[in-house]
């Protein structure tokens, strides 16, 4: 161990991964230990019972050894932890200290100081940590290179070591996802706990082959986590292993350029971190020229750089003099006077032996230095000129100015030559060949000089250097004359004046106590009277005021008779007891209470009044702003001229402000006058979080209410939902997903017009089925991500509005006194606004009312004005006239098509019945209902607007249940009743109980998702029963919408609010993108069919004419 830490100390060493505390991150490790802190340290761990932990580092550099250093915090006990590297416990250096009971536990906490150095050259390292009670404040992690440059560290085959060259690395990742070149058995895939939960490969039988580039020799090495007895088929050779951990194997001379091994276990067989190395064919030369690059036989054609050829003898020579050793060469360096000549070590002056350019023995009068050269002996008399002998001694044996062969330096000289001083620093003069200070040039020299004023005149202050007084003076300091004072006495402008403070009391002074304090008999030096002292002398008082008594201590207390019921000065209330609970306790103003006195004679009067409370309420989240409600219980005000709303302060707890964002919206602010205060707060976080934000509120001047009583609580903090972000580029995405959905619907609702106008209206059912049923699934009562909700937006751009706009049917129902604000309050309606009354909400059904009896009037004019011109011969023989003068052909094709436009708009009397108004309302099913059920949950009557609601819904209720009873009361018996009109009343059943439990179940959200999936289900069953009721592309249609909205709702259980700490926002996000996708394949289905059948009947009109074409007629 010893030896491994002088190896790390000497060498380089490199820092790969530094863990503490303070960061607050797990940082990759895994396990059950969450930050927790301990008189005052934090720690990673906890604090009762054993935890563990552990990680994995992948890709580390090559090295040979590693270091972990670590510090630990034990609670109640003394155990260190155990560190596991690689699945084995390693040894290491501890250093223990006692920290006390910092967790004021009955046992003291240790702190565990852990040093380990191990042997290593893997390049993946497993790290384990087990712990009891406590747990991890720091780790670092360093690494050391190799010191042979060894590829990878293989130090095992030490001829061969740099000569290894990687070629596949195998099962390295953290979840292992390539397995190039392997055969094994499929969910081979394990997750271990002992490397940070990193997957390993689970084998009995695995085989693995590959190409290998030219090669001599391989070295496989892997990772065996158990001691199972593996057996290792290479081809070649077999090898046994009863060994864990890394395995290598050697496989010498290995020419096949194909490895093919097997290698068998036990039942629980496990490994990972696959290594294969080779090294390159040796290529032999029998007569190798050294130097040469090109060579034929013995003859070398071209040398390589720093080297030169003989053309004569065809071989090559190294440079000497380019300062590169090669060949033959022991030295190279033309540096002059160095011991290396001609590419050859020699022995330079004063050297009588050497080797290699090193000395090893002097000339006499010489000794080797510590740099290896030799120096002159100095003490010998003899001076060796142009060495480190400066001087020597002289012919006596003596040292004059001479010091171990080097003249002795002279003090305070700047130039000096030999031993000679030539010019001095400043501030000294040059004498006899020293420098001394020099009094008078004004530059004071702290050492030697107290002064120096430049002139030589005595009793100016300075003399001589030296501090000097004027004449006569008794006290001298620096120079400057002190007049000796009297005690009690200080000099001040040449004076001596009083000290006041200085307990000595001199003639100026009435007293002096030594301190500034006022009214203790003493201010300033001069008498005073205590305080509330109503006669005193010389600053000890008399007499007191009234209601005061007189201290021993020379002071004036007031004498407090709390229950007497008269106010005193120090008294807040006085109601003559000392009850509590009364308002006034101890001549206190209890909390929540009111005291006042009409007269100072008379007792306290107090009143029970409750303190404002600040409501905060979580309103509802739209995309990705949330929105919180803000208001006072009671009427509020405050005592600035500056509004409430502009002193409120908003804060989130571990977010930087530059993520998030919060507006204020002012519904009734609170001023100088009473009010209640309601104010919304709208927040929007930008960026995915994995916890919930908590929003701080901050009331930051003194609200109160009409009695003057202050706000009980400033502060307040409410916690939000997951922020529902997207990006600028998901954002464009949603919004290209939601146009791409628009124009398909636009040109569905093209051809459904056309096909309309054709006399199809059964095309335009279908469509309106699709788009009415999937616009209700936004008021699920769950938080969908934006992108999803972006996608529902879809369905506020489907409506009739802006038809109903241009009619001014709005400005009809204003002019009703109808109003158009009452939001309907609960679930998901709040969040989008939903309106909850009839009349606004059924303005589509009644505009078709409007219409529906205009045509019933219509109808008989036109059926009559039909029969007369049209359903005549008068209009054949107008037509036949035309035809005289126009195209005979376009005028019967223009006939016909006109009198079948007629005989459609008799049928349209059809319609004009209580059938007609029955398929109406199944038409309308959906809307319908909706809005009635929305209307149930807020009826009101307050007025005859509210009555006349109440009719509506009990006439359509009606109509909805005569069409059942219809249903059921028919002549023919149940079973023999028309199938699609059955089909008909059980889709629309379906419909009125998904409404029902959307609508009516939004207080819980699993409730809801479950019984709107089995009415999903129930549907699905019923299309597959009655499939043969409608054509084949309705039902394919129906069909892929209903599992399409079956999915959407299972996907949906993941937005429940109990899924939100496992499934992530960023999951989320993904989710809403293949759901939006997937509610899109009906209407994209749709359009494909339809442009499937228009492609068929144009393909039939084409075969139809050319046969026509091809006729005998026409030949």
């Amino acid at each position: 161990m010893i030896i491994l830490i002088i190896i790390f100390c000497t060498t380089h060493q490199t820092v790969i991964y530094e863990f503490n505390v303070n960061s607050n991150t797990k940082d990759g490790w895994e396990g059950s230990s969450n930050f927790d802190t301990c008189g005052g340290i934090q720690y990673f761990g906890s604090p009762n019972g054993n935890s563990q932990i552990s990680r994995i580092f992948l890709d580390l550099e090559t090295h040979s050894h590693i270091l972990v250093e670590a510090q630990f915090l034990s609670i109640d006990n003394n155990i260190p932890p155990s560190l596991y590297i690689d699945q084995q416990i390693s040894d290491s250096e501890q250093m223990i200290s006692s920290q006390g009971l910092i967790c004021f536990d009955s046992e003291p906490e240790y702190l565990h100081t852990i040093s380990i150095v191990r042997q290593h050259n893997r390049r993946t390292i497993w790290m384990r940590i087990i712990y009891n009670q406590g747990g991890l404040i720091s780790l670092k992690f360093s690494i050391i290179k190799c010191q042979y440059q060894c590829y990878a560290c293989i130090e095992n085959f030490p001829s061969i070591c740099l000569q290894w060259k990687l070629h596949q690395y195998s099962f390295n990742q953290k979840q292992i996802t390539s397995s190039e070149g392997w055969t094994f058995q499929a969910g081979s895939f394990l997750i271990n706990s002992q490397c940070g939960l990193c997957e390993v490969v689970k084998f009995q039988q695995i085989t693995y082959q590959t190409q290998l580039p030219p090669h001599q020799d391989i070295l496989i090495r892997f990772f065996q986590l158990n001691a199972n007895f593996l057996f290792v088929d290479y081809v070649f050779g077999q090898k046994n292993i009863m060994f864990k951990y890394l395995i290598e194997i050697l496989i010498k001379n290995h020419y096949d350029p194909i490895l093919q091994l097997t290698i068998y276990g036990g039942e629980n067989s496990v490994m990972r971190d696959f290594e294969v190395y080779y090294t390159q064919p040796e290529i032999i030369f029998f007569n190798l020229n050294k130097g040469c690059l090109e060579q034929i036989d013995d003859k070398c054609l071209l040398c390589q750089e720093g080297w030169i050829q003989d053309e004569f003898l065809e071989n090559c020579h190294p440079i000497c003099g380019d300062g590169i050793i090669q060949g033959q060469e022991q030295c190279d360096t033309l540096v002059s006077n160095h011991s290396c000549y001609q590419c050859k070590y020699s022995c330079i002056e004063y050297c009588q032996i050497c080797s290699f350019g090193i000395f090893l023995q002097c000339i006499d009068g010489f000794i080797i230095n510590a740099n290896f050269s030799c120096d002159p002996l100095c003490g010998d008399g003899n001076l060796t000129p142009y060495s480190v002998e400066l001087c020597e001694l002289t012919v006596n044996g003596v040292w004059d100015g001479c010091l171990d062969c080097k003249f002795i330096s002279i003090a305070n000289c700047k130039i000096n030559y030999i031993s000679i001083c030539l010019e001095c620093e400043v501030g000294y003069q040059l004498l006899e060949n020293s420098c001394y200070p020099y009094c008078g040039d004004k530059l004071v020299l702290q050492q030697y000089e107290d002064c120096d004023d430049g002139n030589l005149q005595p009793y100016d202050g300075c003399y001589q250097c030296k501090f000097q007084c004027i004449e006569d003076c008794n006290i001298c300091d620096r120079g400057q004359c002190i007049l000796k004072c009297g005690d009690g006495y200080e000099f001040v402008n040449n004076n001596c004046h009083s000290i006041c403070g200085d307990q000595i009391i001199t003639k100026e002074e009435d007293c002096d106590d030594g301190n500034p304090i006022k009214f203790d008999g003493c201010f300033q030096c001069k008498y005073s009277c205590p305080e509330n002292c109503f006669d005193c002398y010389q600053g000890t008082c008399l007499e007191c005021n009234d209601q005061y008594q007189l201290l021993i201590s020379n002071q004036c207390k007031q004498q407090l008779n709390c229950g007497d019921g008269l106010i005193q000065e120090e008294e807040e209330c006085d109601d003559g007891n000392s009850y509590a609970a009364d308002g006034c306790k101890d001549c206190f103003i209890e909390q929540n209470w009111v005291c006042i006195t009409i007269t100072t004679d008379s007792p306290s009067q107090c009143t029970f009044v409750k303190a404002p409370i600040l409501v905060v309420n979580y309103l509802n989240m739209t995309q990705n702003k949330q929105y919180i409600g803000i208001q006072f219980n009671q009427q509020v005000k405050i005592y600035t001229p500056q509004p409430l709303s502009e002193t409120l302060n908003f804060e989130l707890s571990d977010i930087e402000k530059k993520y998030w964002n919060s507006s204020l919206y002012i519904i009734q602010d609170v001023g100088s006058y009473l009010s209640f205060g309601e104010y919304v707060v709208e927040i929007e976080v930008y960026k995915l979080l994995k916890f919930r934000p908590q929003l701080k509120i901050l009331v930051n001047q003194q609200v109160v209410n009409i009695d003057n009583a202050i706000l009980e609580d400033f502060e307040k903090q409410i916690t939000l939902q997951f922020p529902n972000y997207l990006d600028e580029t998901q954002k464009d995405y949603s919004q290209s997903l939601k146009s791409l959905n628009k124009y398909l619907i636009y040109s569905l609702s093209g051809i459904t017009i056309i096909s309309f106008l054709l006399g199809s209206g059964d095309l335009f059912v279908e469509i309106l089925a699709i788009l009415q049923f999937q616009q209700y699934l936004r008021y699920i009562n769950l938080q969908f991500p934006q992108n999803l909700e972006i996608f529902f937006s879809i369905n506020d751009t489907i409506t009739v509005q802006p038809l109903l706009d241009f009619m001014q049917f709005p400005q009809f129902l204003q002019f009703i006194d109808i109003q158009s604000n009452q939001e309907y309050t609960d679930g998901k309606f709040r969040d989008y606004k939903q309106n909850s009354n009839l009349i606004i909400n059924l303005s589509c059904q009644i505009f078709q009312c409007l219409i529906f009896l205009l045509l019933i009037l219509l109808i008989k004019w036109v059926k009559r004005v039909l029969y007369r011109q049209i359903f005549c011969s008068r209009f054949f023989y107008y037509m036949s006239l035309l035809s005289l003068y126009v195209n005979p052909k376009i005028i019967l094709k223009f006939s016909k098509y006109f009198y079948n436009i007629c005989l459609d708009l008799l049928k349209l009397e059809e319609l004009m019945s209580f059938e007609g108004l029955q398929k109406a309302l199944l038409l309308n099913g959906w809307d319908m209902i909706f809005k009635i059920l929305l209307y149930t949950r807020n009826i009101k009557t307050k007025n005859y607007l509210d009555i006349v609601q109440l009719v509506i819904v009990s006439i359509i209720l009606l109509l909805y249940f005569n069409i059942l009873l219809n249903f059921l009361n028919s002549n023919q018996q149940l079973s023999q009743v028309n199938n699609k009109k059955r089909f008909e009343i059980l889709s629309f059943a379906r419909q009125f109980f998904f409404l029902v439990f959307l609508i009516y179940v939004q207080s819980s959200q699993i409730l809801q998702l479950g019984l709107l999936l089995l009415t999903c289900l129930i549907q699905t069953t019923f299309l597959y029963k009655y499939h043969f009721a409608s054509n084949q592309k309705n039902y394919i249609v129906q069909m892929v919408v209903e599992i399409s909205v079956i999915i959407f709702m299972l996907s949906s259980f993941l937005y429940i609010e109990e899924f939100n700490e496992y499934f992530t926002q960023e999951k989320k996000i993904i989710l809403g993108w293949i759901q939006a996708i997937l509610l899109s394949t009906g209407i994209i289905l749709e359009l494909i069919l339809i442009f499937s059948e228009l492609l068929l009947l144009f393909k039939l009109r084409c075969i139809r004419k050319s046969f026509i074409l091809n006729s005998p007629l026409f030949t």
